[in-house]
């Protein structure tokens, strides 16, 4: 198979991923993800937070989505104090849906 890019991809003209991130626009509330975070892991009476992030669709996010969204997964585990990976693969489906979630299983 054989792979061929324009010829203004990676320079000057067009870069892989722009220094200026671009905005994160949510139509609708089914959109986000949304978890109750512990302010302390390690600590069950700790407050809680509510954090809410884009959910990945697959196909359509620019690889700047892609990172932020990993980056917010990353931070959701983390408060929920989570590192077993069953729990994990549960909270990816919530976090994901369509292309990018049969990816991910």
């Amino acid at each position: 198979m054989k792979v061929t890019v324009t010829k203004d991809f990676g320079t000057a003209k067009k870069p892989v991923l722009p220094l200026v991130p671009e905005t994160t626009t949510v139509n609708k509330k089914e959109d986000l993800a949304q978890v109750d975070l512990f302010s302390n892991p390690a600590d069950a009476n700790s407050t809680k937070v509510k954090f809410a992030f884009k959910i990945l669709e697959g196909g359509t996010e620019t690889a700047r989505e892609v990172i932020q969204w990993m980056q917010n997964a990353e931070r959701a585990f983390a408060g929920l104090n989570s590192n077993t990976g069953t729990f994990r693969k549960q909270m990816m489906q919530q976090f994901a849906r369509g292309s990018a979630c049969s990816t991910l299983a």
